[in-house]
Parts: C-alpha cells; sequence; structure tokens
C-alpha cells in the first residue's frame, strides 16, 4: 500500500518543504557573501596557474644554467635559430639525456652553448605567451628580483589574438625594469625569505591610479637560491563590480528563495517521479531491442518509487517474465525448426554432414568475441545454421562428386548463395537469413561469388559466417584428405586476411584456435 501513495501529495509537500529551505538558503547566502570569500577562490586559481607554469619551465633541460648565462649573452640569444643550430640541438638531445646535466653542460663549445641558449629562450616564450593568451592575464612575465641585480628581464609575454596575432609586444631578454617595491610588496616577502609559497598582495598598478591589480610571484629557486620569479597581474576591478551586482541583486532575497524552492522543487520531482519512469522507459526499450529479460528485471528492481511508478515498474517486470516466456518458446521452436532445415541441408552431402551445425557455433563464437550482442549472437547462430540453404536447389550428383567438379557442374554450384537468398528472403521477420546466406562467399578482395562484392560492400555478418564456414571446411573430414592440422589452418586463415577474409572477425577466429589448445574445435 506504500506504494499506493498519491504523486500529487508527494508533489505538494516536497513544494512547501523546499520552499521554506528555499527561503533559509537566500538569507544564508546574502549573510555569508563576502569581498574577502570572492577574492580568495581567485587567488586559488592564480597561484594554481603559476605552479602549473613553473612546472612545466623546469621540465626543460639547463634552466638555472640559462638564468646565469643570458645575463652575459641576452642580445645573442634574442637571434632566430641558424640552420645549423637546429642541427647542434639534435645532437645535444641525445647527449643530455646521457648524463649528470651540469658537467654536460660545461662540456659544451660555445656555439653549443649559444643554440642551447636560444631553445631554452624559445621555451619559455611559448610556455608565457600561451598561459596568458589561455587565461588573459593583464601580465605575465620572468624577472630577476635579486637586489644585486634586479629588474632584469628573462622575458614577457605578448599579449595575442586568438592566440596568433600579436596585439601587444611583451619586453625581452635583456630588458630591464626600475621595479618599485611599494608596487610588488611580494618581492620583499620573497627576499625574507618567506617564498616558499605563491605571495599575493594588492597593488596599485603603476599605469592606472584608480585600477586595483592583483600581483603575484612564484620564485624559482635551486639549492635554496632564488635564481628568478614568475610574476603577472590581473585587474580585480570587473569582479569587484561583478560581486557588488551580486550583492545588490541578493536584495530580493525573497524572489530568490522562491525561485531555488521551485528549483529545488523540480530536481525533487524528478527524483520522484521523472527519473523512475525514465527507468522504466529506457529498461523497456533496451528489452525491446536486446530481448534481455534478466536485465531488464535487474534495472527495474532499482526503482524504488513508492508511488503509482513503483507499481508501474513491478507490472512492468511481471509483463517482462510474461513475454519472455513465450517468446522463450517461440525462439525454441524456431531454433528446432532451422536445426531441422540444416539437418536436411547437410543430409545431401554424406562428407559434409554437421557443417552447418558447426559453421554456426563458429558464428556465434566469433560474434561473442568480437562483442556482439547477445541478440545478435543468436541471430548469426540462425543465419549459420541457414547459409547453405540453396544447395537444395544444387542436384545430388555434383554436391556428392569425388572427382574433380568441371566448370559447367562448379558455376551450378556457384548458385547454391543465389537459391538460398531467393529462398529465404520471403522470411520477411528475420531478413538477416537471406543475407547471410547470399554473401558468404564473397571475399574481401573482390574475387568472390555471386555478386564479386568487395570490402565493407559486405554485409558484416556475412564477412563473419564466411570465417567461420572456412574454418570447418579446413578443419573437416572429405573424401580426399582427412581435416587439417591445426596449424596448417591458423596459417591459411592469417594467410589470407585481407584477400579473402575481413580483418576484425579473422583475427577474432585465430584468437579462438589459440585458445583451443586440445584441437577440439574439429568434425
Amino acid at each position: 500500500m506504500k506504494k499506493k501513495r498519491r504523486l500529487q501529495q508527494q508533489v505538494l509537500v516536497i513544494m512547501l518543504a523546499f520552499y521554506a529551505v528555499g527561503m533559509v538558503i537566500g538569507i544564508l547566502t546574502v549573510y555569508f557573501s563576502s569581498r574577502n570569500t570572492y577574492l580568495t577562490a581567485k587567488n586559488d586559481m592564480i597561484e594554481r596557474d603559476l605552479k602549473r607554469v613553473n612546472q612545466t619551465l623546469m621540465e626543460w633541460h639547463g634552466m638555472r644554467w640559462f638564468f646565469e648565462y643570458s645575463k652575459q649573452h641576452a642580445q645573442e640569444i634574442k637571434q632566430e635559430m641558424t640552420t645549423d643550430e637546429l642541427t647542434i640541438m639534435d645532437e645535444l638531445s641525445t647527449r643530455l639525456a646521457e648524463g649528470e646535466e651540469n658537467e654536460i653542460i660545461n662540456s659544451f663549445s660555445d656555439e653549443e652553448k649559444l643554440a642551447f641558449a636560444k631553445d631554452i629562450y624559445g621555451h619559455i616564450k611559448f610556455v608565457l605567451n600561451n598561459e596568458r593568451s589561455l587565461f588573459d592575464y593583464g601580465g605575465l612575465w620572468l624577472i630577476d628580483i635579486n637586489e644585486d641585480d634586479q629588474g632584469f628581464v628573462y622575458y614577457e609575454a605578448d599579449l595575442l589574438d586568438d592566440g596568433s596575432d600579436v596585439i601587444e609586444k611583451g619586453d625581452e631578454l635583456g630588458d630591464r625594469w626600475n621595479i618599485e617595491l611599494s608596487g610588488h610588496p611580494a618581492i620583499e616577502k620573497l627576499r625574507s625569505g618567506d617564498g616558499k609559497k605563491v605571495e599575493f598582495e594588492i597593488a596599485p598598478s603603476d599605469w592606472e591610479e584608480d585600477g586595483s591589480y592583483y600581483i603575484a610571484y612564484l620564485p624559482i629557486a635551486f639549492d635554496g637560491r632564488v635564481y628568478a620569479a614568475i610574476g603577472l597581474d590581473y585587474n580585480w576591478d570587473e569582479f569587484h563590480s561583478q560581486l557588488i551586482g551580486q550583492i545588490w541583486l541578493m536584495a530580493g532575497i525573497l524572489s530568490v528563495g522562491m525561485a531555488s524552492a521551485i528549483i529545488l522543487m523540480l530536481w525533487r520531482i524528478n527524483r520522484v517521479a521523472m527519473q523512475p519512469l525514465s527507468g522504466v522507459q529506457k529498461t523497456v526499450r533496451k528489452y525491446m531491442k536486446d530481448k534481455d529479460s534478466k536485465d531488464a528485471q535487474q534495472q527495474l528492481e532499482k526503482i524504488k518509487a513508492k508511488n503509482e511508478i513503483g507499481v508501474l515498474a513491478d507490472d512492468v517486470s511481471a509483463l517482462v517474465c510474461e513475454i519472455d516466456s513465450y517468446t522463450g518458446s517461440i525462439k525454441a521452436l524456431t531454433t528446432e525448426v532451422m536445426e531441422a532445415l540444416a539437418r536436411t541441408i547437410d543430409a545431401k552431402d554424406k562428407y559434409t554432414n554437421g557443417h552447418s551445425f558447426r559453421v554456426a557455433v563458429y558464428s556465434k563464437m566469433l560474434a561473442k568475441e568480437l562483442g556482439m550482442s547477445g541478440k545478435e549472437q543468436q541471430d548469426i547462430y540462425y543465419m549459420g545454421l541457414l547459409h547453405d540453404i540453396g544447395k537444395i536447389g544444387i542436384p545430388n550428383v555434383i554436391i556428392n562428386k569425388t572427382s574433380k567438379l568441371t566448370d559447367e557442374e562448379y558455376e551450378k554450384i556457384k548458385k547454391h548463395p543465389v537459391y538460398g537468398y531467393e529462398i529465404l528472403s520471403e522470411i520477411e521477420s528475420m531478413p538477416e537469413l537471406s543475407t547471410g546466406a547470399r554473401y558468404h562467399h564473397e571475399r574481401i578482395d573482390g574475387k568472390g561469388y555471386p555478386d564479386g562484392l568487395k570490402g565493407d560492400e559486405i554485409p558484416f555478418m556475412a564477412r563473419i559466417i564466411a570465417v567461420a564456414d572456412s574454418y570447418d571446411t579446413m578443419t573437416s573430414n572429405r573424401s580426399y584428405r582427412k581435416y587439417l592440422a591445426q596449424d596448417v589452418v591458423r596459417a591459411e586463415i592469417e594467410n589470407n586476411i585481407g584477400t579473402q577474409f575481413d580483418e576484425a572477425p579473422a583475427r577474432a577466429m585465430l584468437k579462438i584456435i589459440d585458445a583451443d589448445k586440445n584441437y577440439m574445435l574439429h568434425e
């Protein structure tokens, strides 16, 4: 009886409850909203970005060496790399990977050191330009902050348009800034030893007296010594204005509370009604497609709605059971009829007795190996059973002939796919049966029959049956030979991938053969 509670009553109770919750949330939102909380989230974002830039830079060989070398060779490093220097870098990359970095760099010639420095400088430019373009910072730079060389610029990122066109050119290696520490208070903290983490400070910009910029620095240090710092600034006026606008918006707390309550109410209705209904609908559709009653019942059991939808799920589950029982009987009858037809087909050829059954089994095994659904596996089993039904139209004297067929007799044999197609195409409820019968002798290279199709022109199911059919032919006894050894069969299939056989089912057959250690899969 609990599942029969009225859905309307649940909706009413949920609406009132969540309206009250929405009111409380609205009041608490106004009460706890603050500028500091808002900006803290932005601090975390910048700290994360600076650390990512630092990590990306430090992944490059020779950064510490570059900071010292570039002070004396700034003008040469800024020049474009020559073809000879590019060739040098190809050789240096191999050498750098072979031993201790500092020793290898010290062993470089002057030409090699210059090429190496140019390569590092190109890496720095790419990283900073890319980061500034992605996140639209006011500025992003790499400078020396030590007192003895304060303001030496390693690089300042360009301002790019869509990551390509330069709108504003940044300073390059060797330029120098006259840094006023009052505008960069984080530098003093880094110098004082408090540079283990990113330091954030709000400082006025040098170019806009009324601007409110965040200045952030991250030191780059080796063995306790700070060599440089990554810095960025961002204008927070826009975000501050957004925050003020949100606070004014929250003045309408009653309206916001009501809107929140409605949204939450709709969310709850979705949980109580729409999701369970959707679950029933999806389960029914999946069952109609896959005919997997066990899976359908498991999905329906998960629907715990305590209303009419729960009752509906139980009813659908019972209906699925009844349909499954009924279709099971039909499937059993269908299988028995098809197997009887397969016996009739195989009875025409005393040397291939059981061929249709084995092809059906092998085809189903291949479909499973290829990850096809249960329904597709069953379909291809039926197709395999009846793939040779067209042989009913071939005279027994030709089918059972032990000597070599004449050209005329072979042409008649080649018509059995067409005969099979004509017979099975009358079964409109299972059109795939005729597909398997007609195309199982087609080849990937187009040299098969009856239509000479090639590649993807051949239906995939028929390509699977073609592999299974050939495998059984080679592993069955004939009047002129015993079934072939397993390694011979495997080699034959592998050698004809791409010519006679499609690669996917052929590879699946090879996998099945490799798993058949005792060679059980033969007549």
